[in-house]
């Protein structure tokens, strides 16, 4: 991978000519119509519905149909399977994906009609003017913080709107528009959308080195988190996790001590103790400047979760709400789809479901399985891009330590190219910890897999950003 990127290709570059675009928007109401190219992407799939909320019409197209389509499509929207280009042509906006490009077939018919083209960040900067927007930004747990602090606002009496990057239970959905002006938004660093925002809190989740296949290089993802923390001025709403030591130098190095911190660390400002950690879930109490402000029970496995509340909570008391209210939320709080989602049994294995496909996440999720389970570990993985698994080859190589089994897929390319030298064969050579490890390159491959090793009281972990998941829905229905 290269780390030189042009002058003309920087993120912040980028961005400038994004912020233009947004000057051509239109209001979002009744009388407007807007076409989604890739409807059916989490991201955009919540832009559609707020624009469905506040009164807009709404057309999309996707390759496939999917939950996300489905939904949209109950609630008004007209949707289409494949390219459709005529669906553009009464529409006052065309929003796109990142993944789209310029000579798809519904760009190209915006053009020739003159119809404004945007980006699903640049709508969702559009759409968030005017409101107090929550920003929740991090390379790993951005889903569950941003539903956390939303469900935990809830309890606070609030209304707020909610844009999350997964499906949450208590909206049924993955968006909604509210009444208050407080907009709770998980904000994508990507593709550099996240700077298009000015958010009115930025909790920061941690940083890695990921997205360089946009970035370019680990500098210049830095810097485009610390842009991003730089848009909130008042320094008590800057909310980063004091645990994670390259966000906590970062955050040094840029803003001295004008940020707030939480954690687990003795140095964090708000800090959980006294942690217990049990199958049915985790809790902690909670200093805030070395004196008891409260206490967090939260029905997930794992410390990474109980981390992630413990920062939705710091959001909530730095903007104000009352610490036993925020709590309350925090303990209704019963995850979200892919977030270690517990799908049902099959064979008398448990069979769990968790979108990890980040070393670091990978690693916290299967800490979280040994908090759950006392059988066998079981974890079936699919590798997400052939960039991710080249740049980060060692560390998934030392990620699956403690397994009894290991089933891995071939890698997901999501839209990539193969690399030489770069597999899931290549990486099972590396790995090492692990009870036993099996190749299974397609779908249909790791069910024959799972079907002879499988055993009752085994617990089944799937992990991947990709399709891997289909064979544990596959499996809980049969539900043998």
């Amino acid at each position: 991978m290269s780390s030189v990127v042009s002058e003309i290709d920087t993120p912040r570059v980028k961005i400038m000519r994004y912020l233009k675009d947004a000057e051509e928007i239109p209001k979002i109401g009744p009388g407007v119509s807007i076409h989604f190219t890739g409807i059916g992407g989490i991201g955009m799939s919540a832009l559609a519905r707020i624009c469905l909320d506040r009164g807009a019409r709404v057309t999309g197209a996707d390759n496939r149909e999917n939950d996300q389509t489905r939904g949209l499509a109950a609630h008004g929207a007209v949707i289409r399977l494949g390219e459709h280009p005529e669906l553009v042509e009464g529409a006052h906006l065309l929003v796109y994906s990142s993944a789209v490009s310029e000579e798809h077939s519904e760009r190209i018919r915006a053009r020739q009609f003159h119809i404004p083209s945007v980006r699903r960040g640049t709508l969702l900067a559009r759409l968030t003017q005017g409101q107090k927007l929550l920003g929740v930004a991090g390379t790993h747990g951005k889903t569950t913080t941003t539903s956390m602090l939303a469900m935990a606002l809830r309890a606070a009496g609030l209304d707020p709107t909610i844009l999350v990057g997964g499906y949450l239970h208590a909206i049924e959905g993955n968006a909604c528009a509210g009444a208050d002006p407080y907009c709770v938004v998980e904000t994508d660093e990507s593709d550099g959308s996240f700077l298009e925002l000015s958010p009115y809190l930025a909790l920061v989740t941690n940083v890695e080195d990921d997205h360089l296949e946009f970035y370019g290089d680990i500098p210049s993802l830095q810097q485009a988190f610390v842009d991003y923390i730089s848009r909130v001025e008042n320094s008590s709403r800057r909310i980063l996790c004091g645990d994670c030591r390259h966000l906590y130098a970062l955050a040094r190095r840029s803003f001295g001590q004008d940020f707030v911190t939480y954690g687990f660390s003795e140095t964090c400002d708000v800090r959980g103790i006294e942690i217990h950690l049990e199958p049915g879930g985790s809790s902690c109490k909670v200093l805030r400047y070395g004196k008891p402000v409260g206490s967090l029970h939260i029905q997930l496995p794992g410390i990474h979760m109980l981390a992630n509340a413990i920062g939705a909570f710091t959001a909530g008391l730095a903007l104000g709400f009352p610490p036993d209210l925020l709590s309350t939320g925090l303990a209704q709080f019963r995850g979200t789809k892919r977030r270690f989602e517990i799908l049902g049994k099959w064979r008398g294995a448990t069979i769990i479901d968790d979108y990890g496909h980040h070393p670091t996440e990978i690693q916290a999720t299967l800490r979280a399985l040994g908090q759950y389970t006392e059988g066998r570990r079981v974890a079936v993985f699919q590798p997400h891009r052939y960039s991710r698994t080249d740049q980060l080859f060692d560390e998934f190589a030392q990620s699956f330590g403690g397994v009894d089994l290991l089933v891995i897929s071939e890698i997901y390319a999501a839209g990539e190219e193969p690399r030489p030298g770069i597999s899931s064969r290549q990486l099972m050579t590396r790995i090492q910890g692990v009870g036993r490890i099996l190749y299974a390159p397609t779908l249909e491959d790791v069910e024959k897999v799972l079907e002879s090793n499988i055993r009752p009281g085994d617990s089944v972990l799937f992990l991947g950003a990709g399709d891997i998941n289909k064979v544990a829905y596959g499996l809980v229905a049969r539900g043998e």
